[in-house]
Formats: C-alpha cells, sequence, structure tokens
C-alpha cells in the first residue's frame, strides 16, 4: 500500500513520530508528504509542532532552571533561584556577592551583570560597566568567583563553553583595537582555564556583534544574533575556535523590534517581537532551526498575540510554555497555545531576569586569579 492510499490521520501519525530532520529530508518522498510537512499550514505547522516538542532531551539527569533577577529590595544585589526542572519548585536561593562598584539603579544602563552562559555547571557572568569577566559555580557559592585575567582594551562581549575534545572550559572575547596604521579592527581572543591564559585568534571577526547583542550558548557553540546580511547569527563553536555565520528566517526592522535568540529541545530557536506597542495585545512569533546552518531548516513555531503585560520570552520550559516576565517584574510560564498564565512567586526588577538550564557539578572553582 502507498503513502498516498494511507488515511490523513494514520499518515499524520506516523510522520508525527519521526524527528524534525527527518521530516525535512521526507519532504522530496511525494506532493503528499510535501504538502503535509512543508507548507505553514495547519497539519504542517502542527506535524513539525508536535515533532519539535517530542524530542527528548538528552541531559540525564533533569538539570535544573536557574533564574538570575535583581533583589528588589536592593538594586545593587543580584539573586540566583534554582528550580526543579520537573516541577519548578524552587530549590535554593543563592545570593551574589560580586564586589561590585556602587552605581545609581537610574543609570542601569551602565551596571548590569550579563549570565553570558552555563555551561557543564559553571556559570560565566560579564559585567558592563567594568568589563571584568567571572566564572562561578552556585552549587559550591561560598568557595566564591573567579575572576578572568583582563585584557586591555577590554572586551565589549564575551562567550562561554566547554571543549569536549580538550576537556576544557573555555572564554571567547571580542574586543575593538587600533592597528598601527590608525584604524580600529575587530579581534578574538580564547581564554583557556586549563591554562589560565589568553590566545590571540588568527582569524577575522565577523560584522555584526555588539556590546548588547542578544546571545545563546548551545552546547559547544556560542552564538550571537547580527544584524548584517539582513540578519543572521553568528557562531562560535569552542572546538575548532573557529566564528561562522547562518541566515536568519526573516529579521524586521531592529530599531521596532527585538530578535530573541533560544533554545528548544536542543534546537536554535528565535523570537521576533515589537520593542514597543501601544494595542491590547503584542505580537510574538517564534521560529526552529531544525538543522542549525541549513537556512531552509527554519520553520515557524507558532505566531501568537500574549497580553500586554508580558514582556519579553526568556526561555522555553516543557511542552513550549515560556517564561516571560511581566511589567510588574514577576517571572511568568506561558502557554502559547491555551494562552495561560502561571505565576512563579518570583520577583525582581523589570528586564533583570535571565533564565538557562543549569546542571549541577562539583567542578572547584577558587576566587581572585587563581586557576580552577
Amino acid at each position: 500500500m502507498s503513502s498516498t492510499s494511507l488515511p490523513l490521520d494514520v499518515l499524520m501519525e506516523i510522520l508525527s513520530r519521526l524527528p524534525p530532520k527527518s521530516l525535512l529530508r521526507f519532504r522530496c518522498v511525494s506532493k503528499t508528504w510535501l504538502t503535509l510537512i512543508g507548507n505553514h499550514d495547519f497539519f504542517s505547522t502542527n506535524l513539525l509542532n508536535h515533532s519539535i516538542l517530542t524530542t527528548q532531551n538528552p541531559t540525564h539527569p533533569l538539570p535544573l532552571i536557574l533564574v538570575k533577577a535583581t533583589d528588589k529590595s536592593n538594586a545593587e544585589k543580584f539573586v540566583f533561584y534554582s528550580l526543579s526542572y520537573d516541577t519548578l519548585d524552587c530549590v535554593s536561593q543563592i545570593p551574589m556577592n560580586l564586589p561590585l562598584a556602587p552605581v545609581h539603579f537610574l543609570n542601569r544602563s551602565t551596571y548590569y551583570i550579563k549570565l553570558v552562559a552555563s555551561s557543564n555547571g559553571l556559570l560565566c557572568l560579564f559585567d558592563f560597566q567594568t568589563r571584568d569577566v567571572y566564572l562561578w559555580n552556585p552549587t559550591t557559592p561560598h568557595v566564591g568567583f573567579k575572576a578572568i585575567p583582563p585584557l586591555s582594551p577590554p572586551p565589549f562581549s564575551v562567550g562561554f563553553g566547554f571543549d569536549p575534545n580538550s576537556s576544557d572550559f573555555k572564554v571567547v572575547s571580542v574586543r575593538h583595537v587600533v592597528n598601527g596604521s590608525g584604524t580600529a579592527a575587530l579581534i578574538a581572543e580564547v581564554y583557556s582555564v586549563s591554562r589560565g591564559s589568553w590566545r590571540l585568534l588568527d582569524l577575522r571577526v565577523p560584522d555584526g556583534i555588539f556590546a548588547r547583542s542578544q546571545t545563546l550558548a548551545l552546547g559547544g557553540i556560542f552564538l550571537w544574533s547580527a544584524e548584517q546580511g539582513g540578519g543572521q547569527i553568528i557562531s562560535f563553536d569552542f572546538t575548532d575556535e573557529v566564528f561562522r555565520t547562518t541566515p536568519v528566517p526573516y529579521s524586521r526592522d531592529r530599531l521596532c523590534f527585538s530578535h530573541q535568540l533560544m533554545e528548544l529541545n536542543g534546537h536554535v530557536a528565535m523570537a521576533i517581537f515589537p520593542r514597543h506597542f501601544s494595542n491590547i495585545k503584542m505580537s510574538l512569533e517564534i521560529w526552529v532551526s531544525l538543522e542549525f546552518g541549513v537556512t531552509e531548516s527554519w520553520t515557524r513555531f507558532v505566531s501568537i498575540e500574549i497580553p500586554m503585560d508580558l514582556g519579553r520570552p526568556l526561555g522555553f520550559w516543557k511542552k513550549g510554555k515560556l517564561f516571560m516576565e511581566n511589567s510588574e517584574g514577576q517571572l511568568v510560564l506561558y502557554d502559547p497555545f491555551t494562552q495561560t498564565k502561571n505565576y512563579l512567586q518570583i520577583e525582581g526588577f523589570k528586564e533583570s531576569f535571565e533564565v538557562v538550564l543549569h546542571t549541577q557539578s562539583s567542578v572547584a572553582i577558587s576566587a581572585g586569579q587563581d586557576n580552577l
């Protein structure tokens, strides 16, 4: 019996059990399969969404969800909350005691600690004011932070990840330097935690990385959302230490729309939403790359309107549910398919939230400039 003679519901059930990459390849099997898989209609969207959402995350045991927020009682302090991935119950609350220079909260654009990435139990933090880079294991917060040796001039953007080939944690920095002819140039350097030193990379850094670029850590790759070329993603692989670029599905005016990188079950996802809105609801589109680096693999995961009291998306939980912050500085779990909200009893200043998956580790880290 050919696939075209199968009842539609049976064919849909069979295809829905395939991984996303297989679905993309099977579009060429027949016109029927191309119609089901290759178009943004009801059946195609639901088929791909089911496949994306049921892709199993190979992380065992289940990671924690780490939430960073600004302490509402003290604007110059940050707090980390560890949530159970399975239940979202708060496991612990960890204060972050970095030696930050006091800055008035109203001037917060120059006073912001970015959670760069979580990798194999370690966190990388970047101070936008001093341009200092720190490593920290929140599982053993009493041990303190490790300050990475500074660069001069300091970097304006950094990435963090783990190289499985060398079993080494690495930090990549991007900074401006003035060459012998007096012109500015972009350079990249890699800090090896095992060696405790920086090393200049002899390669061209793609244009489009800025201090406030949206970023994402995915496995041993670090990503920046860039504006050049009509919109693209710049990636850095910590194994071969090479930059690569890949187009985004489409890019809207960056002055009016935000482009937020996220991870969905091991896939690169991009949320596109307006920076400012005056209607009752805000539009939100989320696209997913089913095979990163392949332009044709981008598919629209969901296009919805969300309540105006919700702000930017922060990351995914189970079944496509989104962590978001609301206008009151509360962390909210939002289901884009049922349009329901669940308040998670975590508060902080608006736009101070960051959410990452984090695996607990016994990796020891020493304060100051010492090596791991």
